[in-house]
């Protein structure tokens, strides 16, 4: 890892102060920084139309910009392998050169600042990023709900529209964009902001839109299918739009469920109406994330299109939430680099925890940061980059920054945190941020100083580590607290209030808030008179990011899992009490298993509970499927289990059902073709549970072995989303071979721009593809395809 830091004397007068000043040090980020741009695009006009099968685009687009400097004498647009066919500036043929990464311009401006041009550019691409034609060589699909559609979509962020459209691709600058697409009236087409204008021809329609404000290009994009609309209001008065697979009508509302109740709670939140007008919802196959937040359309993966028991293992609520909160945080508001990338994705994670307690409970709230929390320490062992950094990664960008806005909401108050939220909207519509804006709006929206909790918390590294003990005497406590975490360059000690509560056998609570700063601190607690203490607690309710050593008894921890205020509490007692025999602690758990209501707590319960015979029944029947889960978890010798196993093959959960086929194939004496015949009507969500069936069917070397071997060749296969053919690739794995066409159907998967699907693709053509197989298989590829092939089986 490499080190470069910027060292600042935190003094007016560091010279004559050099004895005492404190400096802080921070990682230097090349990220960190806008490009020079001597214009301003305000107004992007493309009109576009493709022919898929050859993956072709067809493009005119027109830059209206202002010059920023009095002679402009070059302009320099990105694009990648774009074939320009005619460029004209103000109506005028410009000359161009195509360079590494883009085209310049020589537009020869003089003497015209702050002027109006337009730039128009006719061109073709065939482009390998950006946009992607999604089923347009394969037949049409048989079974259109399950099999691979005919799809155009677009994926812009970070720097990928540079493939596909010739323009300014930097986040830095912001402009309205105009949108016209010809495609077959077939299909249904999708940009942003208001539809303009639909204009029907003999075979072609026309869908023309437009954006209402200036957003960053990265944002744009583009949504082509045969899809069903449905279209609703929210109670503040914004259209909504979900588009959808019309084939599966039945997963519409287990999928796009509170979409209207998200759009109202970020609008009451934040104290800032919808922006965008209209805000709309596709889902599109093969995405290689989660879903992405393009200003008014955002667009998601279809393998969060799921039914009724799909549901239950993985929704689409909470990245519906974060999607939908990027429309204030990265589209309204968009960090002008990526060192500031935190301002968006942090936001976008904090916001959903918020929303779990509008739809369930503070508990389902808690439980959301906790896990953000869990996510941000992991991260911490790795090292130390600060939360705002371009090389931060994921675990800060995301858990990590929204672990801190929950602290900082927690310190100020929400309503406090709420107006600062506010005004730094406000103040910054439409336009680039820094965290800088983010600290001067909380200041002058509430007065209170937030330079050093954003100091320590986002533009430095770690989180504190605490060491806690106390001693006990008739009339007071002394709590003991040490930060013990490594000190390096960039990472400090922390400054942080933290909430303390003593909880005494009578009953009673004496809490206060604690300011803690240094290496060591002694805290004095006077009793009050209140009598023995039952246990304490650092950090009540678990609202600081920490690691914590502190160390109880089993009295201190049965006590704190009866009476602690906070669910996160009781939880963290009962993982601690993982350790103490259970004739200890069996009739505390017995009793908190039926007064918890909050499943993930139950289900940490069960763990403990479950190598007990009179519970087991009743706990692999659970109506919660976290507890159901958490036993099937626990489960480390099938073979004693298996009749519990076979029960769980008719659970609601297909995540369940799978993984109970997976240790009933571990097991001895137990009949698989049992196991087979219980879940061969299912399909599961992606044919998860089918091609489990087609696993336990497709060994051995009968004809009937062989068929099921050639339907995972075909469910492996281009004629199937990548969930589908990842869920078949794991089958076939499992048996250990597959059949010709299995091979092909695993090489085609590595000529896929979706990583997610060619890495294990490549990694199951390793283990189950011969010399021999490969060989022939190779002769059926370009050499373009077998050159990317061989590139993942390591062999160019």
């Amino acid at each position: 890892m490499h080190k470069i830091f910027l060292s600042i004397l935190c003094a007016a007068s560091a010279l004559a102060q050099a004895q005492t000043t404190e400096i802080h040090s921070y990682y230097t980020d090349a990220g960190a920084h806008q490009r020079s741009r001597p214009v301003d695009v305000t107004h992007m006009l493309l009109n576009v139309s493709f022919v898929p099968e050859k993956q072709l685009v067809i493009g005119e687009v027109s830059h209206t910009f202002i010059t920023k400097q009095t002679n402009v004498d070059t302009l320099f647009l990105d694009a990648i392998n774009i074939d320009i066919k005619e460029a004209m500036l103000d109506g005028l043929p410009v000359k161009y050169s195509q360079i590494n990464g883009g085209i310049v311009f020589k537009t020869q401006l003089k003497n015209m600042y702050n002027t109006p041009h337009v730039l128009r550019i006719k061109y073709e691409a065939t482009p390998k990023k950006g946009i992607y034609f999604i089923g347009w060589n394969q037949p049409e699909a048989s079974q259109p709900a399950s099999q691979t559609r005919r799809q155009i979509w677009t994926q812009g962020q970070g720097i990928d529209h540079r493939h596909w459209i010739p323009m300014v691709d930097d986040r830095g600058d912001k402009f309205v964009t105009e949108v016209k697409v010809n495609f077959p009236s077939a299909y249904k087409v999708l940009s942003n902001g208001e539809l303009l204008a639909k204009e029907d021809g003999p075979a072609n329609t026309q869908w023309h839109y437009k954006i209402n404000h200036p957003h960053a290009g990265y944002l744009l994009m583009l949504a082509i299918d045969k899809y069903d609309i449905r279209r609703r209001k929210t109670a503040g008065g914004v259209e909504t739009e979900f588009w959808y697979y019309p084939e599966q009508p039945e997963r519409l509302e287990p999928t796009a469920m509170y979409t209207e109740k998200i759009i109202d709670f970020l609008e009451k939140e934040t104290g800032f109406k919808y922006p965008w007008g209209k805000y709309s919802q596709v889902m599109v196959q093969d995405f290689m994330y989660g879903a992405m937040e393009n200003t008014s359309a955002t667009i998601f993966g279809d393998f969060f299109w799921v039914d009724k028991r799909a549901f239950l293992d993985r929704n689409y609520i909470m990245v519906n939430c974060h999607e939908a909160t990027h429309q204030w945080f990265g589209d309204l508001i968009t960090a002008r680099h990526d060192g500031d990338h935190w301002l968006q994705e942090s936001f976008a994670t904090y916001y959903p925890g918020l929303f779990e307690a509008e739809i369930g409970s503070d508990n389902d709230m808690y439980w959301y940061y906790r896990n953000d929390f869990n996510n941000a320490i992991a991260a911490g062992k790795k090292d130390d980059f600060p939360v705002a950094h371009s090389e931060g990664g994921t675990a800060r960008h995301y858990p990590k920054g929204a672990s801190v806005l929950f602290m900082m909401q927690h310190i100020m108050g929400r309503e406090n945190f709420n107006r600062g939220i506010n005004l730094y909207l406000n103040r910054n519509a439409f336009k680039g941020v820094e965290t800088f804006d983010l600290q001067r709006g909380m200041m002058d929206a509430t007065g209170l100083n937030v330079d050093w909790f954003l100091d320590q918390w986002v533009r430095r590294g770690g989180e504190p580590s605490y060491k806690v003990n106390y001693t006990e005497t008739a009339n007071a406590l002394k709590i003991n607290v040490a930060q013990v975490q490594k000190k390096t360059e960039t990472v400090g000690l922390f400054k942080m209030p933290v909430d303390m509560a003593v909880y005494y056998k009578n009953g009673q609570v004496q809490r206060k808030t604690i300011t803690i700063e240094n290496e060591n601190t002694e805290i004095n607690w006077s009793k009050e008179n209140q009598g023995d203490v039952a246990f304490v607690l650092f950090d009540e309710g678990s609202f600081v990011l920490k690691s914590i050593s502190f160390e109880k008894t089993s009295a201190q921890l049965l006590a704190q899992l009866k009476n602690a205020k906070y669910m996160l509490d009781r939880f963290d007692a009962i993982v601690a009490l993982k350790t103490i025999p259970m004739a200890e602690k069996q009739k505390a758990l017995e009793e908190a298993y039926e007064r918890e209501s909050f499943e993930h707590i139950k289900a940490e319960i069960a763990k403990q509970l479950w190598p007990l015979p009179s519970w087991q029944e009743k706990l692999a029947g659970a109506k919660e499927v976290a507890v159901r889960k958490a036993i099937l978890a626990e489960i480390k010798e099938p073979s004693k289990y298996i009749n519990v196993l076979m029960a769980m093959l008719e659970d609601e959960s297909y995540e369940i059902i799978c993984t109970a086929v997976d240790k009933l194939v571990q097991a001895k004496d137990v009949d698989l073709f049992a196991v087979a015949d219980k879940i061969k009507t299912t399909d599961g969500q992606a044919m998860n549970v089918k091609c489990k069936y087609l696993m336990i069917t497709g060994k051995g070397n009968e004809v009937e072995n062989q068929m099921s071997r050639n339907a995972l060749s075909e469910y492996a296969g281009p004629m199937y989303d990548f969930r589908t053919r990842l869920n078949a690739i794991n089958a076939m794995m499992d048996i250990g071979r597959c059949e010709e066409k299995g091979i092909e159907s695993l090489m085609e998967a590595c000529t896929s721009f979706n990583g997610r699907l060619a890495s294990p693709a490549a990694a199951a053509l390793k283990k189950l593809g011969s010399k021999e197989t490969l060989d022939k298989g190779f002769q059926k590829f370009t050499p373009e395809e077998q050159s990317k092939i061989r590139a993942y089986l390591g062999q160019n």
